[in-house]
């Protein structure tokens, strides 16, 4: 068996984006006092943390002056999007939740591994009515490199778990070319589906250890190979 984790935005629901860019530009304006904007670059797969800084980079500040302040820019991103989160309407992703289920079922422990900003990650989940079945989670407020928060994600599930676990016990299941260069990165195994922005033939081409469309057509070939 092993422990997945999980990405949030493509992988488990759509939030269409607008509120978590509404929440970037805030903080540009708020902190930085400049009109820079989430899609000023092609953010998917990096970590919230990475993406002020590369927009910055866009608007000539250099990645040192951005990390002066880019603790009080996450935080008032996690700030705007609370208090917005109303608006947020997470779409669940067809078979998510009889994936989720059935691993329950089967007691596999379940992490969240996202380069959301973690209040801005757990508030979706909550949103999406699934923050049950995750015990923990790694995010992207923690480091501007994803391929670090497997790390992060295996000390958070040992403190939970309540044992020792090695990188090789997790599996990355998301939906851009990222997440399996992340996996990659710490010599781990990969499920991608293709519900986010990249097709299926896209996927296809990276050579993940399992592809599917969606979690409803193939949900026991991805329970299979978890458990």
């Amino acid at each position: 068996m092993k422990i997945p984790l999980f990405d949030i935005d493509g992988t488990l629901f759509k939030t269409g984006g607008q509120l978590h860019q509404e929440a970037f530009n805030y903080a540009f304006e708020k902190v930085y006092k400049i009109p820079a904007k989430q899609t000023d670059i092609q953010p998917e797969g990096m970590t919230d943390k990475q993406i002020i800084i590369e927009v910055l980079k866009v608007h000539g500040i250099s990645p040192e002056v951005s990390r002066q302040k880019v603790e009080q820019a996450m935080a008032q991103m996690s700030k705007y999007f609370v208090s917005h989160k109303e608006e947020a309407k997470p779409v669940i992703l067809p078979g998510v939740i009889s994936l989720l289920k059935k691993l329950k079922e089967k007691n596999v422990p379940m992490g969240i591994l996202s380069g959301n900003v973690e209040t801005i990650g757990w508030t979706k989940i909550e949103q999406a009515g699934t923050r049950k079945y995750f015990s923990f989670g790694a995010f992207g407020d923690k480091t501007e490199k994803r391929a670090e928060l497997v790390e992060i994600a295996r000390q958070n599930a040992g403190k939970v778990l309540n044992r020792d676990l090695e990188i090789n016990d997790f599996i990355i299941i998301g939906d851009t070319p990222k997440d399996i260069q992340c996996a990659r990165d710490n010599g781990i195994e990969t499920v991608l589906v293709s519900t986010g922005i990249y097709s299926f033939e896209e996927l296809q081409k990276l050579e993940p250890e399992v592809l599917v469309h969606n979690f409803e057509e193939e949900l026991q070939k991805v329970v299979d190979f978890i458990s």
